[in-house]
């Protein structure tokens, strides 16, 4: 069975290494620091599927005043914006022996929860690897950058339809 709850800085550890198994491979993983900044700076936005006590995959956000496109090792001390209507999704990943399974799709929902809850008018966000699994889910490429040589994919969501109902 999986749970699902929101992230805590006891999940650190478990946390850096699936990034790095899973975004190392083609240099796109985060310095640790960052990722432990992300659980302090909005923990409300961060979240975590467990299955029989381990991590099978995470979610980290925060909240931006206006759009504009994500980079690698952001400082979310700095880029965190609490009053913020745009919601980043700065890291969603499921661990290899995971995947298959909906569990993508699982953390999306709650990213756009979170949105919702947060007040939040869109989501942005950039992928390496997943542009037709956010399209399939009513994301929009709204165009391309690269960073350490990686191409990456910036999407958006507009929310006006997803919020309309109390969460």
């Amino acid at each position: 069975m999986i749970e699902m709850r929101t992230a805590a800085l006891a999940d650190l550890r478990a946390i850096v290494a699936l990034d790095q198994e899973i975004f190392g491979v083609y240099g796109a993983d985060e310095d640790p620091r960052i990722i432990e900044g992300r659980l302090k700076a909005f923990p409300a936005g961060c979240v975590v599927l467990m299955e029989e006590g381990r991590l099978v995959a995470y979610l980290t956000t925060e909240k931006w005043k206006s759009r504009r496109e994500p980079a690698l090792n952001e400082d979310p001390a700095i880029t965190h914006q609490p009053e913020g209507t745009v919601l980043n999704i700065t890291t969603l990943a499921v661990a290899p022996s995971a995947q298959g399974r909906g569990l993508g799709g699982r953390l999306l929902d709650a990213a756009i929860e979170i949105a919702c809850r947060e007040a939040c008018v869109e989501i942005v966000l950039e992928t390496a690897r997943a542009k037709e699994f956010y399209l399939a889910r009513g994301f929009e490429w709204i165009g391309d950058r690269s960073q350490r040589g990686i191409l990456l994919n910036v999407m958006v969501r507009l929310l006006q339809n997803d919020c309309s109902q109390d969460l």
